[in-house]
């Protein structure tokens, strides 16, 4: 499929990342601009790599077609590899540059890994989140407790909405929540407004013809409740067996702003 629609682009932004303990979660590709120079990159968690900057990783990544690199082919291709991972030094976030994995997956199977990554100009300032509303449609992309479409190589959708506004920080610094079913697999996911038939602009009240795309930030977290059932002692062969407590979640999750990617291209432009 050669994506057309905002969507189905955004489905070929994110590789589902496994670690050697089989562990899962979501990371996202995402070019910085550094001059006159695109660095590509790969962003998740820090937990989802087990807070280990070498460790290893299994990635599910899209291979382009043999006679054109500009288009998907139906092939994937699974590697395990060694990366550095680079954290962040506030947030549960960590990148790693993505042309060593590129030229390896090319060298196994001569063909180009196809994606299609998020760019700065996706990011509103702190100022320019002001002219969102308080309860925005929001979708996230990843692979909730580890799912995804192994035929194809997809991610899954889901949709939501602000818990709070965008604009302002939920209790901790460059932190935002939202209403959604949020599960363990599904962090490292990005956050975004997705509007592919137009919106409504809040200052104007008029709607607006074209779609809109804004990475509003990287899911990390969710709270939980404990769920307690009635203990009930049950005789099973001379043992005593009890209901155990659980968590759930309560489909609300947090997200790291997306601004503060930022730190991370003054990281690399020092690099540079």
């Amino acid at each position: 499929m050669k994506p057309s629609s905002l969507s189905e682009q955004i489905m070929f932004t994110t590789t589902r990342l496994e670690c050697q303990d089989g562990s899962s979660g979501t990371g996202f590709f995402y070019n910085f601009i550094i001059g006159d120079k695109v660095v590509p990159v790969l962003i998740t968690n820090k937990h989802v790599v087990n807070n280990n900057p070498d460790e290893i990783m299994t990635f599910q990544l899209h291979l382009s077609k043999e006679d054109d690199s500009s288009e998907p082919s139906l092939e994937s291709h699974t590697v395990t590899y060694q990366t550095k991972w680079i954290f962040h030094t506030k947030h549960d976030l960590c990148f790693t540059f993505v042309n060593p994995l590129f030229e390896e997956v090319k060298k196994r199977t001569g063909r180009n890994v196809f994606y299609a990554p998020l760019m700065e100009d996706l990011i509103y300032s702190p100022e320019q989140l002001k002219d969102l509303s308080a309860l925005e449609a929001v979708v996230m992309v990843g692979y909730p407790n580890g799912l995804w479409d192994q035929l194809h190589n997809y991610p899954l959708f889901r949709r939501g909405y602000t818990a709070a506004h965008p604009a302002y920080d939920f209790n901790r610094n460059g932190i935002g929540v939202v209403d959604m079913a949020c599960f363990p697999g599904s962090s490292g996911s990005p956050i975004l407004i997705l509007d592919e038939t137009g919106y409504l602009e809040k200052k104007t009240k008029t709607f607006q013809l074209h779609g809109r795309v804004i990475f509003l930030g990287v899911l990390f977290e969710g709270p939980q409740k404990l769920e307690f059932g009635e203990v009930i002692n049950v005789d099973v062969k001379m043992q005593q067996k009890t209901i155990s407590v659980a968590k759930a979640m309560i489909n609300l999750g947090y997200y790291i702003k997306s601004y503060e990617l930022n730190e991370f291209k003054e990281i690399i432009r020092q690099m540079l």
